[in-house]
């Protein structure tokens, strides 16, 4: 088990971010009440939404500047996403010409979706460790509710009721042989913003690694397009497992069963391929720590099913 992990206490900072899309305006009162019934204290800009912005919650600049902000802040303990949506990406040319090169005070990063951008930038810039897990918007609107077993399992790591979560159990597509013990870290998030990643300066990094990946609303044939371009890239070459979660609301369940089939059993993926059930866009969407210890392990050999464990975010 990890030991000295990030803790939040009755009083830490909270910087509240729309680095992505738009939510609701009536939700942002409940969003902040929320994280003050934490104990914590909620601090978010008031011009958070700009309602000439078409696509993101407001300009580049005012997204770029807001995260920047937070994240060279030494009081905020910290960052969590109102939402996901897109335009995370066009931020990564301001982190990079802004973000001082020597890090600053280490905070938790909270979100999943287009937040994976933000996952893989700080992995790559500062090598933190960051959360995947519920964002605001969607415990404001009821989509999670604050009382189930995803959002209290986000809180048991944030305030370090625990330093360890075993994930759903999961089931292997692959039939290469016994597993090899290993204790590596997580990395990866949404399918979609992971291939996107390739060819920039914080492309996805899977080496020795466990590569998680789950996407939403997408077709089956897009999903094994995506994996097609991330095989011939290279991305799966050295992984030490390939975990796949959920794929919410394709076009076909049973062809997107059978896509990840196929590729759990190309000659071309050597490592093993997992499948749970529990992370990605459903209603349950259990925390992932990024970028700090995991390991794997069976828990029944008739039915092939493992369990994945991974430590609570240490501090640096």
């Amino acid at each position: 088990m990890a030991s000295n992990s990030i803790k939040l206490a009755e009083g830490d900072l909270v910087r509240i971010v729309a680095s992505a899309g738009k939510g609701s305006a009536a939700n942002l009162p409940v969003i902040k009440a929320y994280v003050e019934s934490l104990g914590l204290v909620a601090d978010i800009s008031p011009d958070i939404y700009n309602p000439d912005e078409p696509f993101y919650s407001n300009t580049d600049d005012f997204r770029a500047a807001d995260l920047i902000s937070a994240l060279t802040n030494d009081e905020c303990k910290a960052i969590w996403c109102i939402r996901g949506g897109s335009g995370c990406i066009r931020l990564i040319k301001y982190l990079e010409s802004q973000l001082p090169p020597t890090p600053p005070s280490p905070k938790v990063l909270i979100g999943y979706s287009d937040i994976t951008v933000l996952h893989m930038y700080l992995h790559y810039k500062y090598n933190w460790p960051t959360m995947h897990g519920p964002m605001l918007e969607s415990i404001a609107n009821g989509f999670y509710d604050p009382a189930g077993e995803s959002v209290v399992a986000l809180r048991s790591l944030l305030f370090n009721l625990t330093t360890l979560i075993c994930e759903p159990v999961m089931t292997r597509l692959d039939t290469r042989g016994p597993l090899s013990p290993v204790n590596t870290q997580v990395v990866g998030g949404n399918l979609t913003l992971v291939e996107t990643s390739i060819g920039t300066s914080w492309e996805v990094n899977a080496t020795g690694k466990f590569l998680f990946l789950e996407d939403t609303g997408e077709a089956a044939y897009s999903i094994e397009r995506s994996l097609d371009h991330m095989k011939q890239a290279g991305v799966f070459d050295s992984a030490a497992a390939v975990v796949f979660g959920d794929f919410t609301d394709p076009d076909s369940e049973s062809l997107m069963t059978l896509v990840l089939q196929r590729f759990a059993g190309d000659e071309t993926v050597t490592c093993p391929v997992f499948r749970l059930t529990g992370i990605g866009h459903g209603r349950v969407n259990f925390p992932l720590p990024l970028n700090t210890d995991a390991t794997i392990t069976l828990v029944d050999p008739d039915a092939q099913t493992y369990r994945l464990c991974v430590n609570n975010l240490p501090q640096k």
